[in-house]
């Protein structure tokens, strides 16, 4: 077994900043900052509980994204065939397609209208097209567009979780040397 590249731990290192920061602010809020005074202790609990959901559901994306972005970054160690490549991208746009799903589907519950623009379901379009590009690099065969594509797959990545917590109300992350975070809707 080759030892770990830096392609190899800079991918994990991303895979753990991602989850944390996607993580870290559920877990650095204190218990009163999302439940206004007039919440009921089962109003609050359901908020709680459709939060947690959110970050669940991050890992259903995450998961195939990342593991196609570790494949396709480990390349120069164990090139990947042209139908490797596709599985890979066909399970993260299969993820994708489903998390873009259940996004539209929660803001049409949320709204109980037929207007489901929230940032979440935009996000998730544009990941899906990231990961589009990248594989056309790969099935390009042209290795200087492996990596810009790879950084955009990444980008994309950021912005679901982003637009996740935005959507969600998630609170803000406090975390020391952290600027305050925006709570505009710009994802």
């Amino acid at each position: 077994m080759p030892a770990p590249t830096t392609r190899h731990i800079a991918t994990s290192a991303l895979c753990a900043a991602l989850l944390l920061g996607t993580v870290a602010p559920a877990l650095a809020a204190g218990p009163d900052d999302t439940r206004p005074a007039s919440r009921t202790a089962a109003d609050s609990r359901a908020a709680l509980r459709d939060q947690t959901d959110a970050l669940a559901g991050l890992g259903t994306v995450l998961t195939p994204v990342t593991r196609l972005l570790d494949s396709v970054l480990a390349a120069d160690d164990d090139p990947l065939t042209a139908a490797e490549a596709k599985k890979l991208a066909a399970a993260a746009r299969e993820a994708v397609a489903q998390a873009r799903e259940e996004a539209l589907t929660d803001a049409a519950d949320a709204t109980d209208t037929t207007d489901t623009t929230g940032l979440t379901p935009g996000a998730l379009d544009a990941l899906g097209k990231a990961v589009d590009g990248l594989l056309a690099a790969l099935l390009a065969d042209k290795g200087e567009q492996v990596d810009p594509a790879a950084d955009n797959v990444v980008k994309k990545l950021v912005d679901v979780s982003v637009a996740t917590l935005l959507d969600r109300g998630l609170p803000a992350a406090r975390l020391p040397g952290l600027p305050p975070a925006e709570t505009g809707t710009g994802a």
